[in-house]
C-alpha cells in the first residue's frame, strides 16, 4: 500500500517538478535557438564562398575576353571593344555576376610621381614631367597654382625613396609629429585609397580626383591611352599638356576622335589643337593608342550574400592576362 505524502509535501514535490520542467524547456528553447543560428551562420558562409568563386569566375572571363580582343586588334586598345562594355551582368543559380572593365591608360597613375630628376632649377631639383603632369591636373581642376605645387610635392615625397622633403613637401618629420604619428611610405603605392595618408590630401580633395587618379602596381610610368579617354576626363588630357590646351580643347579632341579610337598615335598629334606642341618630344612620349593593365570591379550575389573584388590585370606574352593583384570589397 503507497503512502500518500502530506498536503505541504505533495505542492513542493510539484512546485519541483514545474521547476524541472520550466529548465527542460528553457534548454530546449537555447538548444533550437543555438542550432538555428549555427543553420544560419553556416548557410550564410556557405552563399559567401560561393559568391566569392563567382566573383573569380568574373575574373577569368574577363581574361578571356581582354585576350580575344587583345589578338582582335592591330596594336591599339579602344573603347569599341568586347572589354569595354559597362555593367555587364550574367546570371547565375541562385544569383549574379556583373562586373566592369577599365583601361588603367585612362587615368593618371599616382606612382609616376616617384620618378627622380637629375636637373636642377632655382638651385632646386626640377620637376620631373609626371610631376608637371600632375600639377597640371589639378590646376585644370580648378586648383590655384600654389597649392597645385604643395600638393604634387608632399605626393612626391611620400613615396619617392629618399628622405629630403621637397620645399613645399613633407617627409618623416612632418608625419611623426601629427596626431596619430606614422611615417612617409617612401615606396609605390599600392592601391589609390593610400593618398588619403598624404598630408593636406582632404577628403573633398580625394573625391575630386577620384574619377582621374589611378595606381599600377609596380609601375611607375605615366602613359595616357587617348583612345580610351572619356570626355568627362578631359581635365585629364589638359593638365597632361600642362594647361597648354584648354579642357574645352581636350573635350573637342576626345569628341573628334573615331568611334574605333586612333589606329596610330601620328593621327592624334595631327589635331590642329596640337600643331604647337609638335616639337615637344619628351612630352609626346607619354601619350598612347594602346595599353597593358586594366581593371576588373566585379561584384557577385547569392541570395543575399553579396561579395565585391577588384582586380588589377597585366598583358603578358601572347597577349594572356595576369593578375597583378586582387582586392576585397570594393573600396574606392
Amino acid at each position: 500500500m503507497v503512502k500518500k505524502l502530506p498536503g505541504k509535501q505533495r505542492g513542493v514535490a510539484l512546485i519541483v517538478v514545474l521547476l524541472i520542467v520550466a529548465m527542460v524547456a528553457i534548454i530546449a528553447t537555447n538548444i533550437n535557438s543555438r542550432n538555428q543560428l549555427s543553420v544560419r551562420r553556416t548557410l550564410n558562409l556557405t552563399q559567401y564562398d560561393q559568391a566569392f568563386w563567382y566573383a573569380i569566375s568574373a575574373e577569368e572571363l574577363t581574361k578571356k575576353v581582354l585576350k580575344q580582343d587583345l589578338d582582335d586588334a592591330d596594336g591599339t586598345v579602344h573603347l569599341q571593344q568586347y572589354w569595354a562594355q559597362a555593367d555587364v551582368v550574367f546570371p547565375a543559380e541562385h544569383g549574379e555576376i556583373g562586373g566592369t572593365i577599365s583601361d588603367m591608360r585612362s587615368c593618371f597613375n599616382l606612382n609616376a610621381l616617384s620618378i627622380e630628376s637629375k636637373e636642377v632649377e632655382n638651385g632646386q631639383p626640377k620637376l620631373p614631367l609626371p610631376a608637371v603632369q600632375y600639377k597640371g591636373l589639378l590646376v585644370a581642376l580648378g586648383m590655384d597654382e600654389f597649392s597645385a605645387e604643395r600638393l604634387t610635392h608632399t605626393l612626391k615625397d611620400y613615396i619617392d625613396e629618399d628622405s629630403t622633403a621637397s620645399p613645399f613637401g613633407a617627409e618623416d618629420a612632418d608625419y611623426e609629429s601629427r596626431n596619430v604619428p606614422y611615417r612617409a611610405a617612401n615606396t609605390l603605392m599600392s592601391h589609390r585609397s593610400e593618398l588619403r595618408a598624404v598630408m593636406g590630401y582632404t577628403q573633398d580633395i580625394y573625391l575630386k580626383l577620384l574619377p582621374y587618379i589611378c595606381v599600377i602596381p609596380g609601375d611607375d610610368r605615366q602613359l595616357l591611352n587617348v583612345n580610351t579617354l572619356k570626355v568627362e576626363q578631359a581635365a585629364l588630357m589638359a593638365g597632361m599638356f600642362d594647361n597648354k590646351i584648354s579642357v574645352g580643347e581636350a573635350e573637342s579632341i576626345i569628341n573628334q576622335r573615331p568611334g574605333d579610337g586612333f589606329e596610330k598615335i601620328e593621327d592624334f598629334w595631327s589635331n590642329s589643337s596640337l600643331a604647337s606642341l609638335q616639337s615637344e618630344a619628351d612630352l609626346k612620349t607619354t601619350f598612347v593608342v594602346d595599353s597593358n593593365y586594366f581593371l576588373l570591379e566585379a561584384g557577385a550575389k547569392v541570395d543575399n550574400a553579396t561579395f565585391r573584388l577588384d582586380s588589377v590585370l597585366k598583358r603578358g606574352s601572347d597577349n594572356k592576362m595576369d593578375i597583378l593583384t586582387r582586392q576585397y570589397g570594393g573600396q574606392k
